[in-house]
């Protein structure tokens, strides 16, 4: 629960200053939210609880991207999905911004 907490914090401050960024800063911001959605899905947070820390609708379809991946077995296998969602987002990201 406190890493649920948490996140909800990142998640606000990540944009708090988006209007200042480069696209790459923008690009990092969005791998990061990335990661912390698909750790939330790998931690088996149900969807209702998991949508309560979005907002907007971009972000709604991050977390909704990351819970159509199914929850990998072992800590291991958790951690490569997380990193895997979270640069596929990245790279979508610099090629939609260039």
């Amino acid at each position: 629960m406190k890493k649920l907490a948490l996140a909800c914090l990142l998640f606000v401050s990540v944009f708090a200053h988006a209007d200042e960024l480069t696209k790459e800063e923008t690009c990092e911001g969005w791998a990061n939210k990335a990661e912390q959605f698909m750790e939330v899905r790998q931690n088996n947070v149900p969807i209702h609880e998991a949508m309560k820390m979005t907002v907007g609708n971009f972000s709604r379809g991050l977390m909704l991207r990351a819970y159509n991946e199914p929850v990998a077995e072992n800590e291991g296998e958790k951690q490569a999905v997380i990193d895997h969602f979270a640069e596929l987002i990245e790279d979508e990201c610099l090629k939609n911004a260039q």
